[in-house]
Order: C-alpha cells, then sequence, then structure tokens
C-alpha cells in the first residue's frame, strides 16, 4: 500500500495498487487543492488511467473524512457538504469497492442528521452484490436510512428473501438484521414464513436472530403470532443457550403488554427461573413474574424460595432490584420474604451511588400502603435524602415522607420540612410548601390536633421567599379562622405582625405571591376587629403608602378592612361606657339629621357617647391616608375609599352637630360588621330543594316558534307591498323550530333561495356600490345594465382597465430598492444546504413513529394459546431459486401464509393438459371410424366426407400448435425462475 501524505485530512490508502508503477507526485506545496492531485497523477503516468481509476486511487476513506471533521471545527457544516458531494460522485461509480466506500461515508454523515435518503437505490446496489464484505455496508446503510416512508423498499422483498435462504450463515445474519430494523407491515406479512423457518436451522446463532426478529414481524403483522406460537415455546427447550434466551426475551415482551392471555406459561417460565445460569435471562424472568404474580395470588406463595434464594446468593445488583421490585409490587401478601427486600433496601440507600439509593426509594414507594411500619422503620435514612445533592432523590423521598406522616410525626416532620427549605433550590422549594399544606389539610385536617400551632406554621410559609403558593397559603388561613372558631383571637395575634411588615409590601421576586396572603390576613384582621389592640398601629399599616404597590383586588379588601377596625375601635370605646345596642337605630336618627327630617324623641339623649380625641386623631389619620385610593385607576379601589370617606365625613359632621351622634353611627356599622359569616360547602347547593313553581324546563315564550320563520317569508324593504297582498290572500302556518331545522329542502327550493340571495346581493351592490372598486364588479352584469339602457341615452365611457398588478421583487426593482430575487421551482434541490440536518444533532430523525404500546394494541386481540383454525398453519419454505416472484401476479397481494399458492396452480394446468390429452384422443378415434364408413359409403358421400375430415384436422393441428406454444412458455417461465438476482 502506498502511503500518501495528506495534511489535516489524514492518510489515503491506495489499496491494491502496489504491482502498478506511478509517476513522482509533486510535493504538497506545489498541490493547491484535492482536485489537481488527480489530474497532475493523470498527466505524469506513464499508462492510461481513466476517471474511475482516479476517484479510486484519491478516494478519502471513512477514517479520513472523520479526521478532517474533527480538524475542521469552525467550518464543519461545509466539510461535511463538500464530502456529500464527493459522496455523490464516488457512489455511481462502476467499481463495487468505491461506492462501498462511498455508502460507508454518507451511513456515518447519516448518523450525523443528514439525510441519505437520496441514495436509497445505490443501497439497494450494494446489498445485492455477491461479497459478503461489501453485502455488509449495504445492509448497514438500509438499517440505518431505511423507514416506512422509502419507496425502495419494495425491490428487496425478493433479495431479503434469497439471502434468507442462503446458505452463507453470515448472508442470512446480515438479512435477519436488517429485516428486524426496517420492517414494514407488507415485509412482515411477505417475509415471516422465511424467518420462521429459520427456527429449524442448524445454526444455533440464526435460530437466536431469528426468534428476535419475529418479535419484531409480531408488532407489524399481528395475524403471524398465533401460527408461529407454538414453535417459539418449543425454542424454550433448545440446546443452545443463547435461543433460549431470546425466546424468553420474545415471550417476556409480549408477556409484559399482555400479561392475562401467557398467563398459562407461567410453569415453562418457572421451571427455567429455578434452572437458569444466566443472571439476563433470571432478569427477564423475574420481570414476567412481576406482571403475573398480581393475577394469580398462588403463585406469589410459590416464588418465595427461589426469590428468597436469589436476594440471598446474587452479587449483581440488577437482578438483586429486579427481585425486589418483583416483590414489593406483586407479593406484598408474603411478609417474610417482603421483610428480607427492605433489608436489602437500606444496604442500598446506605449505597454512595445516587443511582442505586435513587432505585431503592422508588421501591419503598411500593410498600407505602401495605406496610407502612416497615418503611417507617427507615425514616432516618428516607429524612436524609431529602438534602441529598440529586433532586429525583430528594422527590422520591419527600413523597415517602408524606406517605408516614401521622398524627405523633407530624410536628416533627413538617419542622423538618421547613428546615429543609432555607438550602433547597426554588423548584424543590415550592414542593415541600405545598408538600406541608397537603399533609396538614388532608381528609380535613384529620392529622392536625393544635390549629394554633398550624397557624404558626401558615405564619412561616408567608415569608418563604419566592414561594409560588401564597394564594394556597391565604385560602387555608381563612378556611381556618371560619371553620375553628376558638382559633380567631390567636390568629389575630399572630397574623398581626406580618400585616405590620412593610417589606412584605415591596415589589421584588421574592414577593411575588406574598400579596395573595396579604390579602387574606386583611380580611382576617378586619372580619374579626374585635380582637384587635393595637388599633393605632394596624390601621396605619393598612394604609401605609405602599398599599399602592400590592394589586387592585388587595387594596379593596384593605380599605373595607380600615371601616371594620375603625367602627369597631368606636365600638369598644362606647362598650365600655355602656353596653353596645341591639339595633343599629342610631343609624336611622344619623340621616334624619343630617337631611333635616325629624329626630324621634324618643331616643335617650343620656345614651350617647362622645367622641374620645383618640378616635378623633384615628379618624383623621384614614381621612389622610385614604386620599391615594379615592383617584384610583381601579373602580373597585376608588369606589370603598369614597365611601369609607363619606363615611367619616358623616360621622364628623353628627359629632360636631350633637356630640355621641357621631359614635352611636359608627357603632350601628360596627353591629351590622359583626354579623358571623359561616363557611358554605361545595356541595351546599345541592341540597337546597328547588321552588316547586319553578319550572326550569319550561320554554321562555309560548310564541318561540313563531319568532323563527322560513326564510321564503322574509323578504327587502322593496317589497313590503308584495308582501301585504300576499297575507290577504292566505297566511302560512307558523311551524316550529325543529321542523324548520329538521326538514329536507326540495331542489326547487333551494334554486328559488339561490335566486333571491343573488337578488338581495345585485340591490346592495346597486345601493353600496360606490363603496367598492371598479374591478370588483363583474363585467357579465356591466353588460346587461348597458343593454337595458334607453336608446336615446349616451352610454358613458369605459372605465380604463386597471394596470396588471407587478411582481413584489419588480415593485422593489422599479423603486430603486433592492431587488429580492424571486423563489422557482425545483432550483434548490441540489444544494448544499438540502444536506444540513434540520435539527441540532438531528435528534427528531430518529424519533419512533409508532408507539410501543400502539403496536402491542394489535396484539391483544390475538389469543396464541387458543387451537388454530383451518388455514392458520404456517407454510413450509422451499429455497429461493424455486420460488417464482411472478406466480401471484394478477391475483390478490402476496400473502406470507399463501406462498405455495403457485403450486396449485401448476396441478391446475396439468390437469387441463390432460384433458386436452383425453379430446386428442377421442378425436383420433372417431377419425378412424369415419374412414371406415367412407369405405362401406357410396361415392356421392365422399366429398362431403372429405370437408369434415379436412375441418376436423385443422381443428387437431391449431390445437397441437397451441399446446406446443404454451409448453414453450412454461419451459422459459421455469428458466426465468431459476436465475438468481447475482446472475441476473
Amino acid at each position: 500500500r502506498v502511503h500518501h501524505s495528506r495534511g489535516a485530512a489524514g492518510s489515503v490508502r491506495a489499496g491494491g495498487m502496489s504491482k502498478m508503477s506511478l509517476p513522482d507526485l509533486p510535493s504538497m506545496k506545489d498541490m493547491p487543492s484535492f482536485s489537481s492531485i488527480g489530474s497532475s497523477a493523470a498527466e505524469g503516468a506513464k499508462g492510461v488511467y481513466t476517471a474511475a481509476n482516479n476517484v479510486k486511487l484519491f478516494q478519502k476513506n471513512l477514517r479520513d473524512m472523520i479526521t478532517g471533521i474533527r480538524a475542521a471545527k469552525d467550518k464543519q457544516k461545509d466539510y461535511m457538504n463538500k464530502c456529500l458531494q464527493d459522496i455523490r460522485a464516488e457512489v455511481v461509480s462502476s467499481d463495487i469497492r468505491t461506492k462501498a466506500v462511498a455508502i460507508e461515508k454518507a451511513t456515518y454523515l447519516h448518523s450525523l442528521g443528514y439525510n441519505m435518503n437520496w441514495a436509497s437505490f445505490h443501497v439497494v446496489e450494494l446489498m445485492s452484490t455477491d461479497n459478503v464484505k461489501y453485502k455488509r455496508v449495504g445492509y448497514l446503510a438500509a438499517t440505518q436510512s431505511f423507514g416506512d416512508d422509502t419507496d425502495v423498499v419494495l425491490l428487496i422483498p425478493n433479495l431479503l428473501k434469497k439471502d434468507l435462504a442462503s446458505p452463507n450463515p453470515a448472508e442470512a445474519a446480515l438479512a435477519i438484521a436488517c429485516l428486524g430494523n426496517i420492517v414494514t407491515p407488507e415485509l412482515s406479512q411477505t417475509l415471516v414464513a422465511d424467518v420462521y423457518s429459520l427456527l429449524n436451522n442448524h445454526k444455533p446463532d440464526l435460530r437466536r436472530r431469528a426468534c428476535l426478529c419475529l418479535y419484531k414481524c409480531f408488532l407489524r403483522y399481528p395475524e403471524a403470532l398465533r401460527p408461529s406460537f407454538a414453535r417459539l415455546t418449543e425454542c424454550l427447550e433448545d440446546d443452545d443457550q443463547g435461543v433460549v434466551q431470546a425466546a424468553v426475551t420474545v415471550l417476556s415482551e409480549l408477556a409484559m403488554h399482555n400479561p392475562k392471555t401467557y398467563l398459562p406459561l407461567a410453569p415453562k417460565f418457572y421451571k427455567l427461573l429455578t434452572t437458569s445460569s444466566s443472571n439476563w435471562m433470571t432478569i427477564k424472568l423475574v420481570k414476567v413474574f412481576g406482571v403475573l404474580t398480581p393475577l394469580e395470588p398462588r403463585l406469589a406463595k410459590k416464588l418465595v424460595g427461589p426469590l428468597g434464594e436469589i436476594l440471598e446468593t446474587t452479587s449483581a445488583k440488577s437482578l438483586l432490584y429486579e427481585c425486589i421490585r418483583t416483590i414489593v409490587a406483586g407479593m406484598t401478601s408474603q411478609e417474610k420474604i417482603v421483610r428480607q427486600a427492605v433489608d436489602k433496601l437500606k444496604d442500598m440507600l446506605d449505597d454512595t451511588d445516587p443511582n442505586i439509593k435513587f432505585l431503592a426509594l422508588y421501591a419503598l414507594t411500593f410498600l407505602l400502603e401495605s406496610h407502612p411500619r416497615i418503611v417507617a422503620e427507615h425514616k432516618g435514612n428516607i429524612f436524609g435524602c431529602i438534602e441529598h445533592e440529586d433532586s429525583n432523590i430528594q422527590y422520591c423521598a419527600l413523597k415517602i415522607v408524606r406517605g408516614l406522616v401521622t398524627k405523633k410525626t407530624l410536628m416533627d416532620t413538617t419542622a423538618l420540612l421547613m428546615g429543609a427549605m432555607g438550602k433547597s433550590e426554588q423548584r424543590f422549594r415550592d414542593e415541600l410548601v405545598w408538600s406541608v399544606i397537603h399533609i396538614c389539610m388532608n381528609d380535613r385536617y384529620a392529622l392536625v390536633t393544635d390549629f394554633v400551632w398550624y397557624l404558626t406554621v401558615l405564619a412561616d410559609l408567608v415569608r418563604v421567599p419566592s414561594s409560588s403558593h401564597g394564594g394556597m397559603v391565604g385560602d387555608q388561613l381563612v378556611d381556618i379562622c371560619l371553620r375553628v372558631e376558638v382559633v380567631r383571637e390567636s390568629a389575630v395575634a399572630i397574623l398581626k405582625p406580618l400585616l405590620l411588615d412593610p417589606t412584605l409590601l415591596e415589589r421584588s421576586e421574592s414577593n411575588a405571591t406574598v400579596p395573595e396572603a396579604l390579602k387574606a390576613i386583611a380580611w382576617i384582621v378586619g372580619e374579626y376587629a374585635q380582637f384587635v389592640t393595637d388599633h393605632e398601629a394596624v390601621i396605619a399599616a393598612l394604609s401605609h403608602s405602599n398599599v399602592g404597590n400590592l394589586p387592585a383586588h388587595v387594596q379593596a379588601v384593605y380599605v373595607q378592612s380600615l371601616l371594620k377596625i375603625y367602627a369597631s375601635a368606636v365600638s369598644m370605646h362606647a362598650g365600655s361606657v355602656r353596653p353596645a345596642p341591639e339595633m343599629p337605630l342610631p343609624v336611622l336618627a344619623a340621616h334624619e339629621q343630617l337631611e333635616g327630617m325629624y329626630v324621634d324623641p324618643e331616643m335617650p339623649k343620656s345614651s350617647l357617647v362622645p367622641m374620645s380625641p383618640y378616635l378623633t386623631r384615628l379618624g383623621e389619620t384614614i381621612k389622610t391616608n385614604i386620599t391615594p385610593f379615592c383617584k384610583s385607576l381601579h373602580l373597585e379601589v376608588r369606589e370603598r375609599g369614597c365611601q369609607l370617606k363619606t363615611i367619616l365625613d358623616m360621622m364628623f359632621a353628627a359629632e360636631a352637630e350633637t356630640p355621641g351622634e357621631g359614635v352611636a353611627l359608627m357603632e350601628a356599622f360596627a353591629v351590622v360588621l359583626s354579623e358571623e359569616i359561616q363557611p358554605v360547602s361545595l356541595k351546599a347547593q345541592r341540597k337546597v330543594e328547588p321552588d316547586p313553581e319553578l319550572l326550569l324546563t319550561a320554554p321562555l315564550s309560548k310564541d318561540w316558534d313563531g319568532l323563527l320563520l322560513s326564510s321564503d317569508d322574509e323578504a327587502s324593504d322593496d317589497e313590503a307591498p308584495d308582501r301585504k297582498s300576499k297575507k290577504k290572500k292566505g297566511k302560512k302556518e307558523d311551524r316550529s323550530v325543529t321542523e324548520l331545522f329538521t326538514q329536507k329542502k326540495s331542489k326547487e327550493q333551494i334554486a328559488r333561495e339561490e335566486a333571491e340571495a343573488r337578488e338581495m346581493l345585485q340591490r346592495h351592490r346597486e345601493k353600496m356600490g360606490q363603496y367598492y372598486l371598479g374591478g370588483e364588479v363583474p363585467e357579465e352584469k356591466e353588460k346587461k345594465k348597458s343593454k337595458k339602457k334607453k336608446k336615446g341615452e349616451l352610454e358613458a365611457l369605459p372605465e380604463p382597465e386597471p394596470e396588471p398588478e407587478l411582481p413584489l421583487y419588480m415593485q422593489q426593482s422599479m423603486a430603486g430598492g433592492k431587488m429580492a430575487r424571486p423563489t422557482i421551482k425545483g432550483e434548490d434541490d441540489s444544494s448544499e444546504d438540502e444536506y444540513a440536518p434540520k435539527t441540532k444533532g438531528g435528534a427528531n430523525k430518529f424519533k419512533s413513529k409508532i408507539d410501543a404500546a400502539e403496536l402491542h394494541a394489535g396484539l391483544g386481540t390475538y389469543d396464541p394459546l387458543k387451537p388454530l383454525g383451518r388455514g392458520e398453519e404456517m407454510p413450509s419454505v422451499e429455497a429461493y431459486p424455486t420460488f417464482d416472484p411472478y406466480a401471484n401476479e394478477g391475483g390478490q397481494p402476496t400473502n406470507a401464509f399463501a406462498i405455495g399458492a403457485h403450486r396449485g396452480r401448476d396441478k391446475k394446468k396439468k390437469k387441463a393438459s390432460k384433458k386436452d390429452g383425453k379430446k386428442d384422443s377421442k378425436d383420433k378415434k372417431e377419425s378412424k371410424k369415419a374412414d371406415k364408413k367412407e369405405k362401406k359409403a357410396p361415392k356421392a358421400e365422399e366429398e362431403g366426407k372429405k370437408e369434415k375430415k379436412g375441418k376436423s384436422e385443422k381443428k387437431a393441428k391449431d390445437k397441437k400448435e397451441s399446446k406446443s406454444k404454451s409448453s414453450k412458455g412454461d419451459r422459459a417461465a421455469k428458466k426465468l425462475s431459476k436465475v438468481t438476482i447475482g446472475e441476473a
């Protein structure tokens, strides 16, 4: 081999050229490009070299291309496009080696996302070669690039059939591997019998490959499952361990998606489980039993011994985990082996590998409902996983913690979760907040015994930075205060510091959902204002200038709470002097006094309590701070602010007129606002019985059917007189709504409606024609209008025809701008960018088009254990040369289970030929009899008989000629059927 230095592109190997004398090539400095290498070599060569020889000599192999791609870091895309252009030139070469190297490079680029569908036909050519070395390259390219939408797949069934029946096991192995990856419903239907026949091959490797390929055929052609299932189960008893493993793999995949159908195979699986020495096959068997044990409880008891032995003896982590998962998923009734499995999980929890730790936690989640106490024994390790670095381990551990909480452990678990919030990331912190709330509120607060403690927890959750559950926390605060009456005073004391904290009013990312919680807090403090002691601080907090940073619906609640708190302060001041009134009578008196109306003289003046300076100062503070709310852009906030200011003005006016009247007015407001709000169930509306006089199903109007009339009775305003005359002649009966929408219209009625619609459109154009462009009026209507004009009128000059609109790129060029080049169909068919991947890495290219569940859904309707019906047996497959691919031409599509149909046709032909031979013998006998009669008959009849004889002889000759032609055609067809693809 001659090696030439190629710089960064690597070395070029000219294989098979050592015997040829080559001229002295120029050095690297004198070679400006790769294209000049071939020309200079050809010019200086002593002999004559063709273009194919040059391509073969200077062709880059796969290694050179990969080296060049890695070297061209900044311009990899350009380099790959250049390589693809070279591959396009090389793949059309008549040299098989050059073609194979080109397809090999195209396959590598296809794996990087560069499409190679353009080379599909060349791939088929390479697959049909006799050299196994190049055939392997072709099959690999087909495996990588062929799919359901590849056109050339129609050309390869006979090629695959030939290679599957090849005596060379390497060719058969290549064909099986390729078929398993590119199988389509048509290929599966055609070749499933050939793959099935390989189950009886003497080579164990081919039997193993055939088992695995049958599974792919079943997915695309489910009808093949039943006739091949018996032989597939026989492979479980094969002498070769690889064949047994392949059969177990296929049956386990089928059973995983439809376990009930394959439950009768449990004895065979159990036997293999107890005798298998392969971890891979044992894992598959254990997986199968994992889906079968929930269907058969007795099977769990049977598996205790084998699985327990595996748990104690195996050192493979994968097999150990599969056994544990099978136990915790379907054998929870066997407590002994469950404890044995949990002990193994404890060792996995202590492992430093995060993957093993996660698998252990995931297995424990299956035991939360059936064996929570066994899981709780390891809660120390589980709690430690909440602060693990891996987020998957954190979420899985948190799920277990939520399932282990009881009344006794609620406070400790909540404290642990609250402590983990400060060290967690934002996403997991929100999950912790959600978990704390749901643990406490689950089953109507079944685990909560101290609601004051829960209120403190909720208050702490409000201060969690960047929490996304502020609204949920607020809903919980309101719900508890409404339902639990004894904690209302404590709620006001616990939540008041949050209301007084000015940092919670700032606009920041950490306070994104805090306003929703502050809304609930402001409502609680205002609703239960009788428990507020420091009114001045609360009023200052509710009317703070930073409240304007909150959303409008929160500001409205703040303003409403100001009224409640001030009214409560006034009521407490009056109540300290005298008892509070039962009825809000002073409200009416104050209104009458303000309007100059008569005041009830029976009202005792001695009961009025004058306003204190403290209350006056609070009122003035509210009036001063409420001014921005009265000018708010939000209607709800402005309305409530103006109402509060008006009430305060009324109070101060009444107090100035008569001392104590203002206090009585606010005291009346306090009595009205003190009415307790009760919680309402979500299902309360269902319990309310509707009024029997309320008919919900009755129509809204009795004349509803008369309001909707057919479009035939409606006409324009111009036809009003005609409509009146029609009504006088006779009125049509009103039709119901159902008749209007369900009746079938006749052709005449449809034509009449279309004519009326056209007339209405014409009248509309005549009336509104000035608002339409001239080009929108049809030319035919303009001609009709001109014909209807009177003879004396002068015809108007025709409007100039509008100029044809120029294309966009021509308009831009005439305007002096940069002309946009128009797109031309088929222009970019051979551009360099057509090979570029549509997505980075070509990830979507290899995405499965059909989901596995969808493929297995077709197998669910076939029960392979039922006896086969008539015609369902798998036919025997003969070697390829005796198979006539044109036997089914002109008939129904080829079927894998009807391959021998051409034999029946041959039998029919033989029977037909025998019948023709019998007819010929009869004709000969009849002719002999006729000759004897002619000798005895008179001479007058000889002429007529001779004519008959001539006719019969002609018929016989025509039949013989037709038979000879048909026999020649049959011989030619048989010879063609024996010719292989390689010979062709």
